[in-house]
């Protein structure tokens, strides 16, 4: 399977998306190559976006659609084709947040078969991985498609409040099944996403910074209007280049400090546009208690899932009892009952507007009714960035 090998010297290109998301995308893929280059004869390519959650790309939390649209026009010009293949972070369910996102339309649409592989690691849909040189993360198991096709890694700019930062290195982490996604939170997460790039290697990465994403990050943070896109083949080199626009030293983001040490430092030309620090990016407040909790959720698992029915986890079960995480609440004393959040949320069976209760069990944190009360009658609780 495929062996991470650097290049002798990278090629990053950087454009900005004042004349659209799509345009940028056309010229940074020609920059670095051209598909053609990236695709090497391969028939498949395996495009790899960042859907955490049901979150939209205006908020900085998932890739734009614009930008997938236009990798797979590039892909399909080379008569190969775009498969779109991404899970959601472990407490989120996958279904409804392509729903949230429109996923599923959206790559009808363009000709984007969605590949749909068991989360749960099954031997039909995965092949073990054990890179040389791993120090905690060993063997994991990559999609066995990737046998015959390329991978296009297609992450979003921004701060995460356990990683620090989430940019190319950590995205491919998205297309592990989960029990392997748990192996690298319980042994280390800084160590096991070096490690995962040992043994995976994007034949592409383009960093989606037209909204991206600091302070609170992945998914409630402040939005940032960078309006930048950065593409290269090493995704070492690729992260360095945006730390360098968001102001950030490397050596603050705990695995891009690993990688650096252990793999050392990439070289690269820069292409395009001649770009400085876009926004000084404020970096998550690093809460040690928190980062316990959280940690703590996945050595539990273990057992947790021995005792409980397949695909059943501990951090979605804690999730749907409304008793953690970021939440959405109803204020009974501003509610009017005018129905806007339950016509705004895009799942059924979300709100109870008898009872005035949110059923966490089928909610998944899209906020998207509480930015729609038009009488302020929605709070979050677990949300830095709420409106006051």
């Amino acid at each position: 399977i495929m062996v991470a090998t650097r290049p002798e010297a990278d090629t990053i290109a950087i454009a900005r998306t004042f004349d659209g998301i799509e345009e940028a995308a056309h010229r940074v893929i020609e920059q670095v190559g051209g598909m053609a280059s990236v695709l090497k004869g391969a028939k498949i390519a395996i495009l790899k976006p960042n859907f955490v959650a049901g979150r939209g790309a205006e908020t900085g939390s998932t890739t734009s659609f614009a930008l997938l649209k236009a990798v797979a026009e590039e892909v399909q010009a080379c008569g190969a084709e775009p498969v779109l293949c991404e899970m959601p972070g472990t407490e989120f369910d996958r279904e409804a947040t392509y729903t949230i996102l429109g996923v599923e339309q959206f790559c009808q649409e363009r000709g984007i078969r969605i590949l749909r592989i068991d989360p749960e690691g099954n031997e039909q849909d995965w092949v073990p991985v054990q890179p040389a040189g791993a120090k905690k993360l060993r063997r994991f198991h990559v999609p066995r498609i990737l046998n015959e096709a390329c991978l296009i890694n297609l992450p979003v700019l921004k701060t995460h409040v356990v990683s620090t930062m989430t940019l190319g290195m950590k995205n491919p982490m998205g297309i592990l099944p989960r029990p392997d996604r748990r192996s690298m939170h319980t042994f280390g997460i800084d160590q096991s996403i070096v490690d995962m790039n040992l043994g995976i290697k994007p034949d592409l990465t383009i960093i989606d910074g037209s909204v991206g994403q600091d302070g609170e990050g992945p998914l409630y943070g402040d939005r940032a209007d960078l309006q930048v896109l950065v593409a290269g083949h090493d995704s070492l080199a690729v992260d360095l280049v945006c730390c360098q626009l968001v102001g950030v030293k490397p050596r603050d983001i705990p695995h891009l400090k690993l990688a650096l040490e252990q793999v050392g430092k990439p070289s690269w030309t820069l292409a395009g546009e001649d770009v400085g620090v876009i926004k000084q990016f404020r970096l998550p407040e690093v809460k040690p208690l928190y980062r316990f909790v959280f940690w703590m959720m996945y050595p539990l698992d273990y057992p947790f899932t021995w005792i409980s029915e397949r695909g059943k986890h501990l951090c979605t079960t804690l999730y749907s009892t409304g008793l953690v995480g970021t939440r959405p609440q109803i204020k009974e004393e501003n509610c009017t009952r005018c129905g806007v959040c339950v016509e705004a949320c895009p799942l059924p069976n979300v709100i109870d507007l008898k009872s005035l209760k949110v059923n966490y069990a089928t909610c998944q944190r899209c906020l998207l009714c509480y930015e729609a009360c038009p009488e302020n009658a929605i709070s979050v609780k677990g949300y830095s960035g709420a409106r006051q």
